[in-house]
């Protein structure tokens, strides 16, 4: 007789909750979503009517405003989708009522709120995965596939972010507003690809004369090589790329896009090498959209939501280590940490 499927709620009723979790949770043999929470039971309970409506196959989804009720329906698994600063107080609840938790990010609101979600997983013998879930998208996947191991010497991080586009109602209230929210993908690429043990050495940021800056230059290294990040929130495209190259290997990932294209050693860079270069890249790239867009089609692209859930599903039942190590979690909170203390007050324009 097979296991019982895994009870999971999801605490936070945005769009992150309805785009990529819900139908993530959804589309899993292994799981039943059973209730949404939200402060604003109108929200959660519109999100239900959604699932409901577009989802014929789901069961009945409870709506609460209570976070005691929730809690109280014997979950498995909680999701938290919710805005950075509940992050550590659903999670530290969720564990202590006994379920697993994975968050979204940012993990915290600082390093101190992220080692007590860690400690009281720890303490409560249950699991905490934070949702790095670039890593896990079908780009970086084959860009990890064509670096094949080898050390990641230097790592750029392009961040583009244009005004008009989604963005949370709360983000100018974060500490360094968008940068805040939208920072740890490039960190926790950066982390990964440069081998962990991430620090930030310089920060250099513009701003318009509030707390948040308009743009920010961030220099980093870890154990195999050295980065930047540059992030320009004030673009009027929005553009995210990261680019990695080892002592042989070189790959550009473009994230929105789900495309990541691999360039091999152009030799002598004669024209030949550059013809060459040139034909891998426009092949690399018209084959990626092609296979992205298929995804898109199909309503499955989830920019790695997808398979990072189920490999913490698959946690849960005892079916292999978290996706996230713990390790990794917290450098990248530490690392946005000091990097936000690098910001210094602002210096204009």
């Amino acid at each position: 007789m097979g296991q019982a499927r895994l009870r999971v709620g999801i605490a936070g009723a945005g769009w992150v909750a309805a785009s990529r979790h819900v139908p993530a949770v959804l589309a899993r043999r292994d799981a039943e979503l059973v209730s949404i929470y939200d402060r604003d039971r109108a929200r959660a309970g519109g999100l239900c009517e959604k699932i409901g409506a577009k989802h014929t196959t789901a069961g009945s989804v409870l709506a609460h405003s209570s976070l005691a009720e929730f809690l109280s329906e014997g979950l498995d698994v909680v999701h938290i989708t919710s805005s950075p600063w509940s992050h550590h107080d659903l999670a530290v609840a969720a564990l202590s009522a006994g379920s697993h938790v994975f968050v979204e990010k940012p993990m915290a609101m600082n390093s101190a709120q992220a080692k007590s979600m860690a400690d009281e997983a720890l303490t409560r013998r249950r699991l905490l995965c934070v949702s790095h879930n670039f890593l896990w998208s079908a780009s970086m996947t084959n860009a990890l596939a064509q670096l094949g191991g080898a050390p990641v010497e230097y790592m750029l991080g392009l961040q583009l972010s244009a005004a008009t586009r989604r963005l949370p109602t709360w983000h100018r209230d974060l500490p360094g507003g968008l940068l805040f929210d939208e920072v740890p993908h490039m960190l926790y690429s950066a982390n990964h690809l440069l081998g962990g043990k991430l620090e930030v050495e310089h920060v250099r940021a513009t701003f318009d004369g509030g707390s948040c800056p308009r743009s920010a230059e961030v220099l980093l290294h870890g154990r195999t090589g050295q980065g930047q990040i540059t992030m320009v929130f004030s673009s009027p495209v929005s553009e995210w790329h990261i680019m990695a190259s080892s002592s042989e290997r070189f790959v550009d990932v473009d994230l929105f896009r789900d495309i990541a294209i691999g360039l091999r050693p152009d030799g002598e860079h004669r024209s030949s090498d550059i013809a060459r270069s040139s034909a891998s890249a426009v092949s690399g790239h018209v084959a990626g959209f092609a296979r992205a867009g298929g995804r898109w089609l199909a309503q499955r692209q989830f920019w790695g939501h997808d398979v990072l859930i189920g490999r913490f599903y698959d946690a849960v039942r005892g079916h292999g280590p978290v996706p996230v190590p713990m390790e990794d979690a917290l450098s990248v909170v530490a690392a946005s940490d000091d990097l936000l203390s690098h910001l210094g007050p602002p210096t204009g324009s």
